[in-house]
């Protein structure tokens, strides 16, 4: 471990002296955060290099100039389409599956290209906040509301180069939104279905020419329905705070403060413990707590040198509580605490146009306990898991290169020393070449990743210290199309990913261990057709093929065949409609039961009857759709939501 660590930091040295002797200044650099598409002229023709986006290469890039798979969904995507969670919003994100158990607060799972949940990374404002004592360490998306949200950004295809363990199959990064100008206030009041109400409140701007904030908070409360098919229906309350706060130390240098919290609560069904059939269970509820936090300094050196030190904390809670009933005489009192620290240096040197080099350090640090008691049950005893903590030391290098301004490759290279397995590496390179005289754009990305055993998979009761990290490797190829000014665009994606070493649960002996092989590969399609210029018609359909490698069978909860389509007019200069539907293929559930399809249709409309007000609606399963996304799970059928947003 110690040489890879000198070599590394040998190289970042020889890197570092013969940037610090490069005469020419940065010229072009990054677009400035949250800029939106750009059209670069070459030749006959105009390409758009599309957003602007931060997580694939931790540097301000183009969309145009990166190898990896990204998608970039924007404060008025979501706007206009009436969502209000985030989990919605994913939906229609080619490559991802989104399975939720139960409708509103359901526990929501990402599947990014087959990969299992926990194998993605998520971040808000650059925050991991994947829970440290889930089974997986995966992200539970239920409870994630759109207020504030300024852009989300996703990144498909092995990141741990850059964000090491959880990183292996990518990144879904939410970054909210900072103040600008003047003080301004929002506000905003939504009712539906199932006694459903969403009200928030806002304010922003900037004070002294130094300060900048951004203050929200948001009430979600909602009388839902069953979980499991049932007559009593379960309520579902969110309260979600959001700041962000700037203050400029110097003229060069920028002090940053972000904080989101959520405290939600959720009544949930069981099964008889006798028949195992689904029943109403009204005393059986579910809490959860989430606290992340951030505080960063950004400092430029000189014109082309610029640092980053930051430290986060993120600690998640949650508890279950069930009394005892006439049908499951089971009582039931569980808790799992979790935190995670980090610090983080990065330095990113960018001398001339057509260089930028990013390298930094990690140290990381999580810890967790838990406690599971039942009684009676004759299959599970009661089990705790005493504070356990983990620290991991991590290292990146990565070279962004820009030649001609149409071929881009960007390597990198990451070093981890984890205190339980100790070194591992992970590499990768993508690269992308753009043909502005015909609009087209070619890319590839290949790279390793790597994920380490949970908490709960080393400590727990049913956990092994002995476990090693899971591992991938991942390629993808694919290009992009824009023809008649870009009135009509389209892309092809190929993708394959080769898992080992995965976790897996032994029944015979009670414990986790490294055994199980998947691979996972398929087609990424998507098309954009702009007729007019308030119209807009889109969509994307995702092949995915998955295999558990031991038992030759698909994986759980991932369908091969997934399609969305989304229509928005701005049929009014004040006021816009959309339309969007989900197709979901059929796919094999718990108990290789196979889930039937189903298609899903929403609709959506605002009109601006002022600068200063906004009126709104929607109707989700617009033509009342009876399905199941996850086995005995109910979802809503047709649902009514309309409100108003008020900005001073």
């Amino acid at each position: 471990m110690a040489r890879k660590i000198q070599v590394f930091l040998i190289v970042m040295f020889f890197c570092m002296m013969g940037l610090s002797r490069a005469d020419e200044p940065a010229q072009g650099g990054s677009a400035a955060q949250g800029e939106e598409t750009v059209a670069v002229s070459g030749g006959e023709a105009q390409y758009d290099l599309g957003k602007v986006i931060v997580s694939a290469t931790k540097t301000e890039t183009y969309q145009a100039e990166i190898g990896s798979s990204t998608t970039v969904i924007t404060a008025d995507d979501i706007e206009k389409s009436g969502k209000r969670t985030v989990e919605e919003v994913l939906r229609n994100v080619p490559g991802l599956t989104v399975m939720q158990t139960g409708a509103i607060g359901g526990a929501v799972s990402v599947f990014m290209r087959g990969a299992n949940s926990g194998q993605t990374l998520v971040m808000i404002d650059g925050v991991e906040v994947n829970d440290p004592m889930a089974t997986d360490r995966s992200f539970d998306f239920a409870n994630l509301v759109t207020d504030n949200i300024e852009r989300i950004e996703i990144v498909r295809g092995p990141q741990s180069t850059l964000y090491g363990s959880d990183a292996m199959a990518g990144v879904i990064n939410i970054i909210t939104k900072k103040g600008t100008g003047r003080p301004k206030f929002e506000g905003s009041f939504e009712g539906g279905s199932h006694s459903t109400f969403n009200e928030s409140l806002g304010f922003s701007g900037t004070a002294m020419e130094k300060l900048d904030y951004s203050f929200s908070v948001a009430r979600l409360d909602s009388e839902g329905i069953s979980t499991i098919s049932g007559t009593e229906d379960d309520p579902y309350h969110n309260l979600s705070l959001s700041s962000k706060v700037g203050y400029k130390v110097f003229d060069n240098a920028e002090l940053n403060l972000v904080v989101h919290y959520t405290d939600a609560r959720k009544s949930i069904d069981d099964s008889d413990t006798s028949t195992y059939a689904p029943i109403d269970m009204p005393n059986y509820t579910s809490w959860s707590k989430d606290l992340a936090s951030k505080v960063s300094f950004d400092q430029s050196i000189n014109s082309w040198w610029t640092h980053n030190l930051s430290f986060s904390y993120h600690d998640m809670r949650r508890k279950d509580r069930k009394d005892w009933d006439p049908h499951n005489q089971t009582v039931i009192g569980d808790w799992y605490k979790g935190n995670n620290k980090k610090v983080e240096w990065q330095h990113t040197l960018s001398p001339v146009k057509w260089n930028t080099v990013t390298a930094g350090f990690e140290y990381e640090k999580e810890s967790g306990s838990s406690l599971y008691s039942v009684t009676p049950d004759p299959y599970f005893s009661s089990s705790k898991q005493d504070r356990k903590s983990i620290d991991n030391c991590g290292y990146y290098f990565q070279d962004q290169l820009k030649i001609w301004d149409s071929l881009f490759i960007t390597p990198g290279l990451r070093i981890d020393d984890h205190e339980i397995f100790g070194t591992e590496t992970t590499y990768k390179v993508s690269a992308a070449y753009l043909i502005r005289q015909t609009g087209t754009r070619l890319k590839a990305n290949w790279g390793t990743g790597f994920k380490a055993p949970s908490l709960f998979q080393l400590y727990s009761t049913y956990g092994s210290p002995d476990l090693s990290p899971e591992k991938n490797k991942s390629y993808d190829i694919g290009f992009e199309q824009s023809l008649f000014s870009d009135c009509l665009s389209f892309d092809l994606t190929y993708f394959h990913n080769k898992y080992s070493n995965l976790v897996d649960y032994n029944y015979s002996t009670s414990k986790y261990y490294n055994v199980g092989k998947a691979k996972t590969k398929g087609v990424e399609l998507g098309a954009t057709l702009k007729p007019l210029d308030n119209l807009t018609l889109s969509g994307n359909f995702t092949y995915t093929k998955t295999e558990d490698k031991e038992t030759g069978r698909e994986l759980q909860r991932r369908p091969e065949r997934q399609f969305n389509f989304d229509v928005n007019w701005a049929f009014l200069p004040k006021a816009n409609l959309n339309f969007g539907a989900n197709y979901v293929g059929s796919r094999k559930d718990s108990g290789y039961i196979t889930d039937k399809a189903y298609t899903v249709f929403r609709l959506a409309a605002l009109y601006n009857v002022t600068e200063n007000l906004q009126v709104f609606g929607r109707i989700e399963n617009l033509f009342d759709k009876k399905y199941q996304e996850v086995y005995s799970y109910e979802t809503l059928g047709r649902s009514f939501y309309a409100g108003l947003k008020a900005k001073f």
